[in-house]
C-alpha cells in the first residue's frame, strides 16, 4: 500500500496541468501560478507550448516530453524531483495523461514515492459530451482507435451494443471513411454527434444518425479534430456465447493479428475473462 500526501512538503513532486483546448481564456488561475513557479515545465511540443506560455505570460524553463523521448526522459525528470526540482508536465492542449506519453511519468513517480499533484481543467471529450445531449452517467471514452477498418470494426461493435454513450477522437482527414465504416455495424436509427474546433470561434455540433452524418460530410469536408458520440443502445443487452466469441478471434486471427492478442482484444471488448476465451478457443480448436 502506498499513501501519498501532495501538499506535506515542499519537497520535488509532478503537477499535471490541463492547458486549454482552444480558447486561451480558459486557462486558470491556479494553472497560470503552477506553471510559473515549478522549476521545469515538461511539454509535448515546446513550439506549441511556448506560444500558449508567451500569450498568458509565463516564462519558465521548458523540457521536451513527448511520445518519441518519454522513456529515456522520464528518469531524467524523476531524478530532477527527486533532487526537489517542482516538474509541471502539460499537453499540447487539454488533460495531460489523457492521449498523451504523461501516464509513463505519473508511473515512474509512482514508483519512486514522488507526489503527483493534478490540477483539474478541460478536457475535448467532457466538453463535448456535456452538450451531445446524450446521457453522461455512463460513457466510455477509447481515445484514438485504430486507423484500419478491420481493426475498428470490434471497437464499432462493442459500442453498437454498449449501453453507455461512447467517445473517441477521430482526425479529419480519416472521418469520412470512419464515418462509412461505422455504417456497416450500426443500426440506421443510431444517433451520432460529431463535435469539432470545441471552444473556438467555428465550434460546431453536427447531430444526427450514421446515415446522415455520412451524407454530411460527403458534401462537407471535414475541418478541425472530432470528437464523435455515440448514444447508448436501447436494446436489450445480449451477451456473446463461447461459439461467437471464438469466431470473433478467428476473424482477427484472419486478418494477421496473433492468436494471443485477438483473444486479448476480444476479451477485452467483450467483457470476458482473457483466461476463460484462450481455454475455449484451444479446447474448440484443437491448438
Amino acid at each position: 500500500m502506498q499513501r501519498q500526501s501532495s501538499y506535506a512538503d515542499d519537497k520535488g513532486k509532478l503537477y499535471l496541468v490541463p492547458t486549454p483546448i482552444g480558447n486561451l481564456e480558459d486557462i486558470t488561475i491556479r494553472a497560470k501560478k503552477v506553471l510559473t513557479d515549478a522549476d521545469y515545465i515538461a511539454a509535448e511540443d515546446t513550439r506549441t507550448s511556448g506560444i500558449l506560455l508567451e500569450k498568458i505570460g509565463v516564462h519558465n524553463h521548458m523540457l521536451s516530453f513527448h511520445k518519441y523521448n518519454s522513456k529515456q526522459r522520464a528518469p531524467e525528470l524523476v531524478q530532477l524531483m527527486q533532487e526537489g526540482a517542482v516538474i509541471a508536465e502539460i499537453s499540447d492542449a487539454g488533460m495531460p495523461v489523457i492521449s498523451d506519453p504523461g501516464y509513463i511519468l505519473v508511473q515512474e513517480c509512482i514508483k519512486n514515492n514522488i507526489p503527483v499533484v493534478p490540477l483539474p481543467g478541460p478536457s475535448a471529450f467532457t466538453t463535448a459530451l456535456i452538450a451531445s445531449g446524450f446521457d453522461a452517467q455512463p460513457f466510455t471514452y477509447y481515445g484514438f482507435l485504430p486507423r484500419k477498418a478491420g481493426e475498428q470494426k470490434p471497437y464499432f461493435e462493442k459500442m453498437a451494443a454498449a449501453h453507455a454513450t461512447s467517445i473517441f477522437y477521430e482526425a479529419p482527414h480519416r472521418l469520412v471513411k470512419t464515418l462509412k465504416n461505422m455504417a456497416t455495424v450500426f443500426a440506421p436509427d443510431r444517433q451520432i454527434v460529431a463535435a469539432r474546433e470545441l471552444t473556438k470561434i467555428h465550434e460546431e455540433f453536427v447531430r444526427g444518425t450514421v446515415a446522415e452524418l455520412n451524407d454530411y460530410f460527403a458534401e462537407n469536408a471535414p475541418r478541425g479534430e472530432f470528437v464523435m458520440l455515440v448514444s447508448p443502445s436501447t436494446a436489450e443487452t445480449k451477451k456473446l456465447t463461447w461459439p461467437e466469441l471464438i469466431k470473433l478471434v478467428d476473424e482477427q486471427v484472419a486478418q494477421g493479428e496473433s492468436k494471443k492478442f485477438a483473444i486479448k482484444k476480444v476479451a477485452q471488448l467483450n467483457n470476458v475473462s482473457k483466461n476463460e476465451l484462450y481455454d475455449q478457443y484451444h479446447q474448440n480448436r484443437g491448438n
